[in-house]
C-alpha cells in the first residue's frame, strides 16, 4: 500500500463523528477526535466525575464554521493555567506524506492565570448563565458560530451553549475575556453570517461534506 492510498483511507475515516465516550487522550489528534468528539465537547468525562470533592473544572469550544476554525479553552481550579487547543481547517496545501493528517491536528498552547484573571472568567462565564439551569432544546450547527461550556463548578456538572446570531450570544462577556488571553488573538474568526456558497452547497448534494448538528440537553448533548 503506498503512501497516498494509505492517506485516503485516512481521510475517509474522518469524513463522520463517533460517539465513543470520552475518557482521556489527545483530542488534538484527528482520528482520536473523529471518534470522541461528540462526547469531548459534551463533557462526559467531566460529568462522570463531578463531584462536591473535585476541582471546578471548565471546558469551552468555540466553533468557528467546522472546518475551518475550532477553538478549545479549559482551565481549572487547581492549577489555573488556561490551555488552548487550535483545529485548523486541514488545508491540503503543504500536506506531508509521512504525515498526512498533520494539517488536521490541533495547535496548542498554554497560558497562567492570575488570581484575578481567574475570577474574572468564572465571573463573567457565571453571569452568561455557563453554570446556571442549560439551553435545553438549543441547537448548535457545524456550519456556523458557537459556545459550548461544559462545566463543574461546587460539585455541579453543567452542560450548555450559546449560538450566533442571538442575544445571549452577543451578551456573554466571558468571549471577550477568553480571547484576550489568547496568545494566537489576531487569528480568532469573528462570528459572522454565512455566505451561500454554490460549490459547498452542490458538494453537499453529493454528500462530499459533513455536517452535524448537536442539541443541548438537561445534562449533556441530547440527554
Amino acid at each position: 500500500m503506498n503512501r497516498l492510498t494509505r492517506f485516503s483511507i485516512l481521510f475517509g475515516v474522518l469524513a463522520g463523528l463517533g460517539a465513543c465516550s470520552y475518557k482521556g487522550g489527545d483530542i488534538g489528534d484527528p482520528i482520536h477526535r473523529k471518534f470522541h468528539w461528540s462526547s469531548f465537547v459534551s463533557g462526559e468525562d467531566m460529568a462522570a466525575i463531578c463531584a462536591a470533592e473535585t476541582p471546578d473544572r471548565v471546558r469551552l469550544v468555540y466553533n468557528a464554521v467546522w472546518g475551518e476554525q475550532v477553538r478549545i479553552y479549559e482551565w481549572d481550579s487547581v492549577r489555573r493555567v488556561l490551555r488552548i487547543r487550535v483545529i485548523g481547517s486541514g488545508d491540503l496545501r503543504g500536506m506531508s506524506l509521512g504525515d498526512p493528517l498533520g494539517n488536521w491536528r490541533a495547535v496548542e498552547q498554554s497560558v497562567s492565570l492570575d488570581p484575578s484573571a481567574y475570577d474574572e472568567l468564572m465571573a463573567a462565564l457565571g453571569e452568561s448563565g455557563g453554570f446556571g439551569p442549560p439551553a435545553v432544546g438549543l441547537e448548535l450547527v457545524s456550519r456556523s458560530y458557537y459556545w459550548a461550556a461544559a462545566t463543574c463548578r461546587q460539585g455541579s456538572f453543567t452542560f450548555t451553549g450559546w449560538k450566533y446570531p442571538s442575544p445571549e450570544f452577543e451578551s456573554a462577556r466571558f468571549a471577550a475575556k477568553l480571547f484576550a488571553l489568547d496568545p494566537d488573538r489576531a487569528d480568532i474568526r469573528p462570528p459572522a453570517p454565512i455566505p451561500f456558497d454554490v460549490m459547498y452547497e452542490y458538494n453537499r448534494n453529493q454528500a462530499k461534506v459533513m455536517e452535524f448538528t448537536f442539541k443541548v440537553g438537561p445534562a449533556g448533548l441530547g440527554k
